[in-house]
């Protein structure tokens, strides 16, 4: 749009109009402009839609662009942040043959664990309930009906919030947590405050064969679970009875949590045996396959199998 402006010389000459040279609207134009009000007002709302459409475009694309990127977990070693009173959570049923491997990992790295025990009779409440870092022990009877994933985890969010957990980090007894995780998990949660990150999707590493090493080809390489989440009294779950989510729902960005440069390993899919195990019992949990869309069958298929040594100085204690 341009307007009419007088020179000097009793000439005229034509400029654009004010509130086009840097978009953003201005309620008045220059002097000697012969708009009439109404046009003015036309031309001031197309400005200012546009101008909001293209901020809206531009918070889009931004968040889609932190959705994609990975919080670093690196630092100085020397420099450490302020920490949070970090809990990790736990649920198992008969787990001793994981149990002490996992308290000698995870303990030193959390300001304590709450266990929740699902009617176990192989010695694991017995364990849990005389180890320091055990906080407080939750149990279900053995002749409960059946495993009730959402109403366990709802309980062990409860009771981190009775414990005045500022984080808490989602673990079962078959997974360890890599080294330095909780240094390296301060660093995250730092970062991610900048941008307001409340929950973190952390990379989940199938160890396969032998426990140095771990699967990478395809979806193995990609796993990513929000395990490690800000506590909040308006938790909202996901009520799906497999695999649902155990961050709140609320915490996501986008399509998907933020993602951290953080790992944690997982024990049960070293030996043939234990996957053929795990695949049987997913597929009779979920016989349609109606809570995870690519079935169970990957689980004990090597094909096209790529597997990578555990990064130097980023292993576990098992």
């Amino acid at each position: 749009m341009h307007c009419v402006v007088p020179s000097t010389n009793d000439s005229t000459e034509q400029r654009p109009h004010r509130e086009c040279d840097d978009g953003a609207p201005r309620a008045f134009c220059h002097p000697g402009c012969n708009l009439t009000s109404d046009a003015l007002a036309r031309s001031s709302m197309f400005q200012t839609i546009k101008y909001l459409a293209t901020m809206l475009n531009m918070v889009f694309y931004a968040d889609t662009i932190q959705s994609a990127m990975m919080v670093p977990s690196w630092g100085l070693p020397w420099f450490r942040p302020r920490r949070r009173r970090l809990i990790a959570l736990l649920a198992v049923r008969d787990g001793m043959r994981y149990l002490p491997g996992f308290l000698r990992n995870v303990a030193p790295q959390v300001d304590g664990i709450i266990a929740l025990d699902d009617g176990s009779s192989d010695g694991s409440p017995e364990l849990l309930a005389g180890h320091k870092a055990v906080i407080e022990l939750l149990r279900n009877p053995p002749d409960r009906p059946e495993w009730d994933e959402v109403g366990n985890h709802r309980a062990l969010i409860k009771a981190g919030l009775r414990h005045g957990a500022d984080w808490v980090i989602c673990i079962d007894a078959d997974e360890r947590l890599e080294q330095h995780f909780r240094n390296r998990a301060e660093r995250v949660i730092a970062r991610g405050w900048w941008f307001g990150y409340s929950a973190y999707a952390i990379r989940l590493r199938e160890l396969w064969e032998d426990p140095s090493q771990y699967r990478v080809d395809g979806i193995w390489g990609r796993k990513m679970m929000a395990r490690l989440f800000r506590l909040r009294e308006d938790h909202a779950f996901d009520d799906r009875p497999l695999h649902g989510l155990k961050a709140p729902l609320q915490a996501r960005r986008g399509s998907g949590f933020p993602k951290a440069d953080l790992t944690i390993y997982h024990l049960s899919m070293v030996k043939a045996k234990d996957r053929q195990a795990r695949r049987r019992r997913y597929e009779q949990a979920d016989p349609d396959c109606r809570w995870q869309r690519i079935g169970y069958a990957y689980l004990t298929d090597p094909t096209g199998i790529i597997l990578e040594s555990l990064p130097r100085g980023r292993g576990f204690q098992i």
